[in-house]
């Protein structure tokens, strides 16, 4: 039987909490980090039929830029649906009329707690961008066929990204 016995809070970040958690496992007891995150969204959104925004952003945990479709953290009290509408706003400029959820997805399951949902918007109309402060974008919209090149080419790596394809072209 896998159980958790107690946790104690080792670290308050801004994005993840440091927990070390003790664990009884097969009846072998043992201590893990884990990392405690909110929860995050990723929309795809398009104005033409089988194209979507895709943003090009600097992520500091690898320090390098990435083209991912656009995603954003879960505010504390937000229900998901919530945060997609806002980032989708945030991140290209359009609002959305109709938000369908996808699926969702574990990041890293081994260490940390994130879930990522996925969304589809559409009835998309511009209202102009609100980025977050530490935000700089390149937004530019691409063929699904093009999104599964660079995902081949290893031009894009983002593992949301990939995800969200594979929901998007086998549902």
């Amino acid at each position: 039987m896998n159980q958790k016995i107690k946790e104690t809070k080792t670290l308050k970040g801004p994005v993840v909490d440091s927990y070390d958690a003790e664990y009884r496992i097969n009846d072998n007891e043992f201590t893990a980090q884990v990392l405690k995150h909110p929860g995050a969204v990723a929309i795809a959104a398009g104005t033409q039929e089988d194209s979507y925004f895709m943003v090009k952003q600097y992520r500091f945990g690898i320090e390098e830029d990435l083209w991912e479709f656009p995603a954003g953290k879960i505010d504390e009290g937000e229900a998901p649906l919530t945060t997609a509408y806002r980032e989708l706003q945030e991140e290209i400029g359009y609002q959305a009329k109709k938000m369908n959820y996808i699926g969702k997805i574990h990041t890293s399951p081994a260490f940390l707690n994130e879930v990522i949902y996925l969304y589809e918007a559409s009835d998309l109309h511009f209202v102009g961008q609100n980025l977050d402060p530490d935000e700089t974008l390149e937004i530019k919209e691409m063929t699904s066929s093009t999104i599964r090149s660079m995902i081949l080419n290893h031009e894009i790596t983002d593992a949301k990204t990939i995800a969200m394809l594979y929901f998007l072209e086998n549902r």
